[in-house]
């Protein structure tokens, strides 16, 4: 994982200046200091969650993803999955971008007379092509 730290809190404005608080000599308790802290927290955006789920067939990654868009939908936390199995038959939810819809897995395996893993990779090497358009669309999320 990779966590970015919060940096402390600095008690000085901008200019140098100390806050009207300390000007006066006057403490802040630790309730509202935790209060402010809490609304500063709550003002500054929060980052995505990218969780990219990779591993062999059968290994249960549908299965995963299906839990984890079910779990973010029960506790309405907002998500945005893509699809990148080109060669998957069905999957029990919605992706917001799927591959399939773009790369046509079994015609790429006719055109360039492939096996099953070959296709898959070319599927993938083709879609890649347009992933400046599937950046795009997850920047407007």
């Amino acid at each position: 994982e990779n966590c970015d730290e919060e940096s402390n809190v600095t008690q000085r404005d901008q200019d140098g200046s100390e806050d009207q608080d300390s000007k006066k000599g006057q403490s802040k308790t630790t309730g509202t200091m935790k209060k402010e802290e809490e609304e500063g927290k709550k003002k500054k955006k929060k980052k995505p969650i990218v969780c990219l789920i990779i591993g062999m067939a059968g290994s249960g990654k549908t299965t995963l993803l299906q839990r984890l868009n079910s779990h973010s939908h029960q506790h309405k936390i907002p998500s945005y999955i893509l699809n990148l199995d080109p060669a998957v038959a069905k999957v029990p939810y919605s992706p917001n971008i799927d591959i399939r819809e773009t790369v046509q897995y079994k015609e790429v395996m006719k055109q360039y007379n492939l096996g099953p893993n070959g296709g898959i990779l070319t599927a993938l090497n083709l879609f890649a092509t347009r992933f400046g358009q599937v950046m795009g669309f997850v920047d407007k999320r």
